[in-house]
């Protein structure tokens, strides 16, 4: 059993804007993750707003900015059995307007829906591998 308290989560947060309208459109940085998007979401358009890779250990929170002046903030709790417990939010205004927690296998990425964004919706590509 790795714990995260001895190791740390090699976490990639990916956010994504998914819209519906115009031509189809993948940008060239989503094209690892393109196939999972597709089988899960019906967006025509996929365009990359931002990246992050971090080294996060137990209860270490990182942060990536959104478009609308809010952060996303990604915290792997206690690990154990080869996954990634993450408690996810975003903040705006320094309040909290959304949260939810994903579990995730070692090596494995979840993509969740978040909030609306210029005639679309943004989405979270969360990648976490134990070290």
């Amino acid at each position: 059993t790795q714990a995260l308290a001895e190791s740390s989560a090699q976490t990639r947060v990916t956010v994504i804007h998914a819209s519906t309208t115009g031509p189809r459109h993948v940008d060239p940085g989503l094209n690892p993750i393109i196939s999972e998007l597709e089988s899960v979401f019906k967006y025509t358009a996929y365009r990359l707003i931002n990246s992050r890779e971090m080294t996060l250990g137990s209860n270490q929170t990182g942060r990536i900015s959104l478009p609308g002046r809010r952060t996303l903030t990604v915290t792997p709790t206690d690990a154990g059995r080869g996954r990634i417990p993450y408690q996810i939010r975003i903040m705006k205004n320094r309040k909290q307007v959304f949260q939810t927690r994903v579990l995730l296998k070692n090596n494995s990425s979840v993509t969740i829906g978040g909030p609306k964004h210029k005639n679309g919706v943004l989405l979270f590509n969360i990648k976490g591998s134990l070290n």
